[in-house]
């Protein structure tokens, strides 16, 4: 098979091994029907806490969600497999780390729908920049002491990493699949966003449209 064939089978098996909602088998394993039906209705470790509990199918969900985009990177950048295979190159590590965010979040098996790829994405950024991932942890921790709202803490936390990544990191091909993954991530937090304009007596937040 030759180099392009090798990325293109990545690339599919990254968005396939993303697709795999966690969430839906853990929450079954503790005898939740259809975690779609139950909490906010998503498939992500957030919900499963708020549904069966933080420990462990909680932690259990983000530990596998956060993996997903890591799993067919982690063989190439720590040389686990023979050199020259395919060229090494950011951009390929990238392109795999955000396919996988779009197999979670449009997951075939779910409709084309699924989680907001806040896991998946912070599993990429500790891998490939670890100080922007450590960054946008420590913000997502803030955020949510002091809001208790994930939506804000893992938007702010999200948006954290990529400033940090701007600042320390070249302006490449890699910073733009870096934006496009918190892109979608925000993407996916639009019914959150909604909620997060408005007050807590049901009225519209100043300054919103």
């Amino acid at each position: 098979m030759s180099a392009w064939g090798i990325r293109l089978a990545l690339g599919f098996a990254a968005f396939i091994l993303g697709s795999i909602p966690f969430g839906l088998f853990i929450s079954r394993l503790y005898g939740v029907g259809n975690l779609r039906e139950q909490g906010s209705g998503n498939i992500g470790a957030t919900n499963v806490t708020r549904v069966v509990g933080f420990w462990p199918a909680g932690f259990l969900t983000f530990f596998l969600d956060a993996i997903k985009g890591l799993l067919l990177i982690a063989p190439f950048l720590f040389h686990w497999i023979p050199e020259g295979l395919v060229p090494e190159s950011t951009t390929l590590y990238w392109s795999i780390g955000l396919l996988s965010v779009l197999g979670h979040c449009f997951s075939p098996w779910l409709k084309f729908n699924g989680g907001k790829g806040v896991a998946t994405t912070f599993g990429v950024i500790l891998l490939l920049a670890p100080l922007s991932g450590l960054v946008g942890g420590l913000i997502y921790g803030l955020t949510y002491l002091a809001t208790r709202k994930g939506a804000a803490g893992s938007l702010l936390g999200l948006l954290g990493a990529l400033s940090i990544h701007r600042i320390f990191y070249p302006f490449d091909a890699s910073m733009l699949l870096f934006g496009a993954m918190v892109l979608v991530s925000i993407y996916r937090h639009e019914s959150n966003l909604d909620l997060l304009l408005v007050d807590d007596k049901g009225e519209v937040a100043s300054g919103s449209n």
